[in-house]
């Protein structure tokens, strides 16, 4: 069997975007696979580390769904990255194989610093256009009293005063887009040195267990490039250890949030595996449908409908049924939501059932044995490291 790993960042209870995006998924592979699954407990730390002790109970929480929609711990290793210290002794050292501009290549860090350009952009511009408001009040009133001692003409007067407003404005655009004399990266500020190599973090967790193939979507075959250059590089210096690990292409099912858009929780459009019926049917009741879809009988367009991407997902037995009244316009979107609701709840109350029935103890038991095993071949691997680098 070739050997997978896989891990989630822990970030408390899953939504139905993780469970068809990834948990049916790995249930799967446990059959054909060799399966490592991790709590990357130290990536979550690249942006949560100011609050670390969340991270606890955020992994009781995902594990007890991972638990629920069937990942066995009879049949994979599920670990915590963090009680496996091979794992950032493998980073230190594939972190001398990889220079600082390949990191700032990597899609997943721009597009990070972009976000976080753009807010702190947003943040700086209010503080700037605050102060620029006040100076501008100021100059306004120094310019009114030029006049009054000088008693200047009206024409004079306008071009002194567009003259003080310009001056101040420069300033304060100045201001918002300046950057510190003889900082190589505009944005260094924004970023830890911890988010800038967790791709080196992600190659040892992978090569650790001397993973062959990473299951990833079609769009992410470029994030694991690293994993297979590191690999490559330390065979040809050191000695021929690692596998190169090739993309295991799966379909993940784009998953619509309540509100239409992508399923986050930094948007608050989730719908949780473990949601109460009560909130289950309160956000399936709110969900946003066709605009043009107002009145029962008005003709509806299912392709752009989030309800209608959900009973895709959820497998309704009546699709194409839903698919036809809803064009025709004799099925009305309240209805189609209780159908949708019906078919999550069906979905959900086994998983749920078997949810409540797991305990916080039982958790870190699995974690603690997994753990375990996990280090045992986390250990060989290093030896050989050690051995192929040749150190005191």
């Amino acid at each position: 069997m070739k050997t997978i790993l896989s891990g989630m960042r822990p970030s408390g209870k899953l939504h139905i975007g993780h469970l068809f995006g990834v948990l049916e998924n790995w249930r799967k592979l446990q059959d054909s696979y060799r399966c490592y699954f991790e709590v990357a407990d130290w990536h979550a730390m690249t942006t949560e580390y100011r609050n670390p002790r969340a991270i606890r109970q955020n992994t009781l929480e995902m594990v007890k769904d991972w638990l629920a929609a069937g990942i066995d711990p009879k049949r994979a290793v599920i670990f915590v990255q963090s009680r496996v210290p091979e794992h950032t002794e493998l980073h230190i050292v594939f972190s001398m194989l990889v220079s600082l501009s390949r990191l700032l290549r990597n899609p997943t860090f721009k597009e990070y610093v972009g976000e976080l350009k753009a807010k702190e952009l947003k943040t700086s511009g209010r503080r700037v256009l605050d102060r620029l408001v006040e100076q501008t009040l100021d100059r306004i009133l120094e310019v009114l009293q030029q006049e009054q001692q000088s008693h200047l003409s009206a024409k004079e007067y306008r071009s002194l005063l567009r003259a003080r407003l310009k001056e101040t404005v420069a300033e304060g655009l100045n201001r918002l887009f300046h950057t510190t004399e003889g900082e190589e990266l505009s944005y260094g500020h924004l970023v830890n040195y911890g988010f800038l190599g967790y791709p080196v973090l992600q190659a040892a967790d992978i090569l650790l267990y001397k993973g062959e193939v990473v299951p990833v979507g079609e769009d992410q075959v470029p994030h694991i490039e690293l994993t297979r250059e590191i690999a490559r590089r330390f065979n040809e210096y050191y000695a021929p250890i690692f596998p190169v690990p090739e993309p295991l292409l799966t379909r993940f099912p784009r998953v619509p949030g309540t509100d239409g858009k992508r399923m986050s929780k930094s948007r608050g459009n989730t719908i949780l595996i473990s949601e109460k019926p009560e909130d289950l049917a309160q956000k399936v009741r709110r969900m946003i449908t066709d605009p043009q879809k107002i009145r029962r009988g008005d003709p509806g367009r299912p392709e752009i409908c989030p309800v209608f991407a959900l009973h895709r997902v959820f497998g309704t037995p009546d699709l194409e049924a839903i698919e036809r009244d809803c064009r025709s316009g004799a099925l009305g979107c309240v209805d189609c939501k209780k159908k949708l609701l019906s078919q999550i709840q069906a979905h959900l109350e086994p998983l749920q059932e078997k949810r409540a029935g797991i305990s916080d103890a039982q958790v870190v038991e699995i974690l603690e044995e997994g753990s375990r095993r996990a280090r045992e071949v986390a250990r060989r691997t290093m030896a050989e490291v050690h051995e192929a680098l040749g150190l005191f």
